[in-house]
């Protein structure tokens, strides 16, 4: 990593009062333009006691821009890092560990908290970025706080986010008493995928392997309930970091039965978070769905079931509006079957201000104005509440720009 730093206090402009979304404010940002960490320290905060350790992918952006998720941070003491590039599946052969022992170095000098060198560490990663956080802790189980794997792979997989093998731990690694928290959407279902984390977590007793069905959601959003979810789950590692007993409860199953096999069964902290688990599983079940798509300056959207994101589109730089809209199952016609409320624009990642509920335009301040910046477009995702007929519904948009 670069010795040069550059220290960004609050660089990003405030929103107008009304708009909820923002960019995000980091405290710091070093290394070099594409290459950059940025970190958020907890506000209120003397010491820092843990840290949350990102990769740019996607929803990882969702975290620091949400003013409910970091003053939970804020109130656990917990810093937030974001690494614009890092490694998919922690392949220590390539430099990543060197590369993260001296960017913490640097984060420490940089914010005046000698302690980040060596606070626990929360690897969380989303879709290809999801495979890291497991093989991150399998290298440093002793830095490892807990570990979020977020829509979603399982340790040990073999189907890894980012499409190729994964990585062998060898005989002597392993996460044991780490906990580990595996998240999937509801609506990206693949047993596939879930199949793995149940075998580990019975091949290896000693683990600790959570699990939650996103229910009403699909694979590019992470809606508020998540995030508590998710920050309840790093409240309670900062408090038993090394569980000895825990809840047991059954796997998702869609048609709401519940199973008491151990086969079938994940790990959780507690009754608090079986609890919360209840709550969101029986939050969907046997509820009608419904559909959202949108206008883009006026022009109603094309959807596309071949393509990972199913809304595509361009669109010339300046101020644009994305207007939400209830579709039939087609996505392409309206419909009044829906639930009784209002649907939102919600900013996933890219260089983007919401500049009203439903206009937006591009940062050119995002990350430092940052020439060699990742992002080739924006992408947003459109998201409507459920009531007691309708699930909640989302679907997902990139913009490109001319």
């Amino acid at each position: 990593m670069t010795k040069r730093i550059v220290i960004l206090l609050s660089f990003v402009l405030l929103f107008m009062a009304a708009v909820a979304q923002r960019v995000p404010t980091f405290d710091i940002i070093i290394g070099e333009p594409g290459n950059r960490a940025c970190m958020r320290l907890p506000r209120g905060s003397k010491q820092v006691k843990a840290m949350l350790y990102c990769h740019q992918n996607m929803t990882e952006e969702v975290l620091f821009r949400s003013e409910r998720f970091c003053r939970r941070m804020d109130s656990l003491g917990v810093a937030m890092v974001f690494k614009q590039r890092g490694s998919q599946n922690w392949d220590v052969t390539k430099g990543c560990q060197e590369q993260f022992d001296e960017m913490v170095k640097s984060l420490a000098k940089a914010s005046g908290h000698a302690e980040i060198e060596h606070v626990p560490v929360i690897p969380f990663g989303h879709s290809a970025q999801a495979t890291f956080p497991w093989n991150f802790a399998a290298w440093n189980p002793d830095r490892t706080l807990c570990i979020i794997s977020y829509h979603g792979d399982a340790p040990r997989t073999n189907l890894c986010g980012y499409g190729r093998e994964n990585l062998e731990w060898g005989r002597t690694r392993n996460i044991d008493s780490i906990p580990g928290l595996m998240i999937e959407g509801e609506y990206e279902w693949w047993e596939a995928r879930v199949r793995p984390a149940l075998a580990f977590r019975m091949m290896y007793p000693d683990s600790r392997i959570s699990f939650l069905c996103d229910a009403g959601k699909g694979h590019f959003d992470l809606c508020e309930e998540t995030q508590d979810y998710i920050a309840k789950f790093i409240e309670k590692s900062l408090e038993n970091p090394r569980p000895v007993g825990g809840e047991y409860y059954s796997r998702w199953i869609a048609d709401g039965s519940e199973t008491t096999d151990p086969h079938e069964c994940f790990w959780y902290h507690d009754k608090e978070m079986v609890d919360m688990t209840k709550a969101r599983y029986a939050s969907t079940r046997g509820k009608a769905e419904q559909y959202v798509s949108a206008r883009l300056n006026g022009d109603m959207l094309t959807y596309n079931p071949d393509s990972h994101i199913k809304l595509n589109a361009r669109c010339d730089k300046g101020e644009f509006s994305v207007e939400p809209v209830f579709v039939d199952e087609t996505r392409n016609a309206l419909s009044d079957n829906h639930a009784d409320v209002k649907p939102r624009v919600v900013v996933i990642s890219g260089p983007v201000i919401q500049t009203g509920e439903y206009t937006f335009t591009i940062d050119p301040n995002y990350f430092g104005e940052d020439p060699d910046r990742l992002w080739s477009g924006i992408t947003l995702c459109i998201e409507a509440d459920g009531d007691d007929d309708y699930k909640s519904a989302v679907q997902e948009l990139n913009i490109r720009f001319n």
